[in-house]
Formats: C-alpha cells, sequence, structure tokens
C-alpha cells in the first residue's frame, strides 16, 4: 500500500506536468524587443568579459569557474521556475502612502535596551510576563537539561564572531594600484562568485534606496551588495529550541565574516565599500528587508521577510555599500502574495500569535515598532519577544518557527521543485491543497513541546 507522501509525489507530478504543458505552450510566443534587446546586451557582456580573459584574466575566471556554474544554475532554475524579472518591485502593492525613514531607536529589539525611552512599556510588560529584564538575559547552564546544555553550547559559540568581530576594514587602495572599471557587468558577475566563494548562498546588487537607510544615519554609496545565507534546516526545524536559535547565531556570524570579506576585497581593488550592521540586537543601519526586495532576493510574504524561490524564507541577509560601479539586478516576480494568501502556516502555527491571518492591513499592532504608510501583514512585535523570554529552560527565543513550518523551505530536488512550480503557476484550491499535504506530510502542530 502506498505511503501518503507517495500519493502526494503521483498527483503533484501529474499536476505539475500539465502546468509545465501549458506554460511551455505560453511561453513559444515570438520575443518582444526588450528581450531581443536583453539577449544581445547578455551576449555582449560574454563577448567583453572573453576580452578582458585573453588580456590576463585566464586564472582569475579558472579560480572562479565553481561559482561561475553555480550562478548559472541559480539563473536556470529561476527561469524554469518562471520568475519574472520586473521593473518595479511588488512591495509597491503594499505601499499606501510617502515612506519616512525609520527610527531605528523604536525597533522592539532596541526598545529592549534600559535607556530607550521608546521601550518603557515594552520592558514592563516583559518583565511581568516572563520574570526576565532582557530576551537575551541568559540561565546558568546547570539550570538547563543536559541536552539543551548542548544546544546551548553551539549557540553561544556560533554567535560569539557575530557578537564579537568588528573589524576595522582595509584602507582603500590608492590610485596607482587601483583597477579601473570599464565592464560594469563583468564586475558585477566577478562580485557574486567572490561572494559565493566567501560562503553566501545568494548575491544580489542594487541601487540603494535612502528610505530603507535608517534615520540619522548617512550612508553615500550607490551600491548595496546583498548576501544570503541558509539556516540548517536540521537545527532550524526544531524552533523553538537552542538548537534553532544556534542555527540563527551560525548565520548572523557566517553572515558578519562574508559581508567583511566583501568589504575588504573592494576596498583593495581601490574603490569604498563598507560592511553594515543590520541585525536588530547591535547597531542596525539598513531595513535589510526591502532591500533585498530591490536586489531580487525574493518577494514579501506574510512573515514580514523576504521569501525567496529558491530557499523560501529560511535565510538571513547582510549588505555591503560601495561606490565601485555595477549593474543592479532586477526585483522578482512569482507570485509569492498570492501563496501567502492561499496558505497562512506561519499564522497558524506561531506559539506567539504574533503573525497576522487573513489579507494585507493598515491595522497598526504596534504603532512604536513600526512605520505607517503601507497595507501588508504586520508582526506584532511585541506578541513575539515576550513569548522569547516564557520559558528560558527550553528556549533562548522562537528560534524561526515562523521558519520550520513554511512550506515552501525544501530541499532543492526535482519532486519539491515541482512542488514549487505548482505553487507559483497553479490556481488557489490548489495552492491550498499543497499547504494541507505540507501539514499532513510533516505532521504539523499547533502545541509547542
Amino acid at each position: 500500500m502506498k505511503s501518503t507522501e507517495e500519493i502526494l509525489k503521483s498527483d503533484f507530478k501529474l499536476i505539475s506536468n500539465s502546468i509545465m504543458s501549458s506554460s511551455m505552450k505560453a511561453g513559444t510566443k515570438k520575443p518582444d524587443n526588450q528581450s531581443r534587446q536583453a539577449s544581445r546586451i547578455e551576449g555582449r557582456s560574454v563577448n567583453e568579459a572573453a576580452t578582458i580573459g585573453s588580456l590576463g584574466m585566464q586564472r582569475l575566471e579558472k579560480a572562479l569557474l565553481p561559482y561561475e556554474k553555480q550562478l548559472q544554475k541559480q539563473e536556470a532554475f529561476r527561469k524554469r521556475l518562471g520568475v519574472k524579472e520586473v521593473d518595479q518591485p511588488t512591495y509597491q502593492r503594499y505601499i499606501i502612502a510617502d515612506i519616512s525613514r525609520f527610527e531605528k531607536q523604536r525597533m522592539a529589539f532596541l526598545c529592549m535596551r534600559p535607556e530607550n525611552p521608546y521601550g518603557e512599556d515594552l520592558r514592563k510588560k516583559f518583565k511581568a510576563r516572563t520574570g526576565h529584564d532582557h530576551y537575551l538575559s541568559p540561565l546558568a547552564y546547570e539550570e538547563l537539561d543536559i541536552e539543551d546544555r548542548f544546544g546551548r553550547a553551539m549557540a553561544d559559540a556560533g554567535y560569539r564572531a557575530c557578537g564579537e568581530y568588528d573589524p576595522v576594514p582595509f584602507a582603500v587602495t590608492p590610485e596607482p594600484g587601483r583597477v579601473e572599471i570599464n565592464d560594469k557587468a563583468w564586475i558585477s558577475r566577478l562580485i557574486k562568485k567572490v561572494g559565493l566563494m566567501f560562503g553566501a548562498d545568494m548575491v544580489r546588487i542594487t541601487k540603494l534606496d535612502q528610505r530603507w537607510i535608517y534615520k540619522d544615519v548617512a550612508i553615500s554609496h550607490p551600491y548595496a551588495i546583498v548576501a544570503a545565507v541558509q539556516h540548517k534546516p536540521s537545527l532550524i526545524d526544531l524552533a523553538p529550541s537552542y538548537f534553532s536559535w544556534a542555527s540563527s547565531t551560525d548565520v548572523y556570524s557566517r553572515l558578519k565574516l562574508i559581508t567583511t570579506q566583501l568589504t575588504d576585497f573592494i576596498r583593495s581593488l581601490g574603490y569604498d565599500a563598507m560592511y553594515r550592521e543590520t541585525r536588530g540586537g547591535g547597531e542596525p543601519e539598513l531595513n535589510m528587508v526591502p532591500i533585498a526586495l530591490d536586489a531580487g532576493v525574493g518577494e514579501f510574504c506574510r512573515t514580514g521577510r523576504v521569501l525567496s524561490p529558491e530557499y523560501g524564507n529560511n535565510m538571513r541577509l547582510k549588505a555591503v555599500t560601495t561606490d565601485l560601479p555595477l549593474v543592479a539586478d532586477k526585483p522578482i516576480a512569482f507570485g509569492t502574495h498570492e501563496f501567502c494568501i492561499a496558505c497562512e502556516s506561519c499564522a497558524k502555527f506561531c506559539p506567539a500569535g504574533a503573525i497576522p491571518k487573513g489579507a494585507p492591513s493598515t491595522e497598526i499592532p504596534n504603532p512604536v515598532h513600526n512605520n505607517p504608510g503601507f497595507r501588508k501583514w504586520w508582526i506584532n512585535a511585541e506578541k513575539c519577544i515576550i513569548f522569547w523570554g516564557m520559558n528560558k529552560k527550553k528556549w533562548p527565543s522562537c528560534g524561526g518557527r515562523c521558519i520550520a513550518v513554511c512550506p515552501w523551505n525544501k530541499p532543492m530536488n526535482r519532486f519539491h521543485n515541482s512542488v514549487r512550480l505548482l505553487a507559483v503557476h497553479a490556481p488557489h484550491f490548489i495552492k491550498k491543497l499543497l499547504v494541507r499535504g505540507d501539514e499532513i506530510v510533516y505532521q504539523r502542530k499547533k502545541k509547542i513541546t
């Protein structure tokens, strides 16, 4: 007798083949002028890169060939999935008024600092509900179960580079040693390959929108290079726990190293660059969600995060800003809004009840912690952060429960890529069936153990 997963695989394959067939028929139309022009530009960039290679870049190209192949694989996947590049980011649908730069001191994480006047009410609520003064106030190891001591030790070790590593970047190489860039497309692709080499799972580029720089932070660089790194699924799937927290701290530290390396690489070429702090518990400079959306990492999703075609919302983001002349990537569209409308798993399984169900709204749950001017899914930051401190014997934060239950966060393989294809192109009722199938196969439960 077939298992539930085998039946689902068979059904998904039949529906996937049907949709792929119709997509291929729809995709046989004659390319328009814009497509032909893009092809000519792409071909010209390849020729120019080859010319540069003939002038002594062969070893560089050979050294980075594995990461060129990785880029090509990512691009091919997005093409097969039907991801579209668009001129304007799809978050425009959520903007209903002029957007002012946000004052970072209003962030819920920073409001937990005793000297922050915006956080007085939140700190009182947190203390009353949890008995602790801060969400990061640790318990002594002897108060934890043996197994959780291992998880806590992993998390503490993983966090150290993120919390303590704050290097002074290299000096910018002066004019005699500066590398003159006459092919922005070539250097942009090179930056991506170097970022992958340093350990990023994805690297994208955007022009830096001043609206997404926090108020009273001055950044004059025109470009932002966005690095994304996945959480380790085996750890994040245990959220909330010390093990899922270890996944978060590990990613934060790896991103810190990757962005400092990219910064030093660019400065060594003779251009100004700086890694930017984005962690809420630090001194954040950039609002990474809209910047990543501008760069085409993914689309805005119900959790208030970025959901990418490859990794879902199972990733963290960090950026380097620079004056290196680059070519910005386009934003993308692949139906995330429609999928989130059909899904609601993150809201259903959020133990704090911090994620809303239903359609986007103008009702702001915590005006102190949110910027007006949007009709979107608002996260109740106070509910989220208070839950972090509710049971420190078992978890130091929710550890990404909304990430662990997202149906999009699956391995990159033939079966799950077929399901992704359905999630992008299928009608609403099929999307809901996919979500229900995910709950059954992975035995999703509301209760936290």
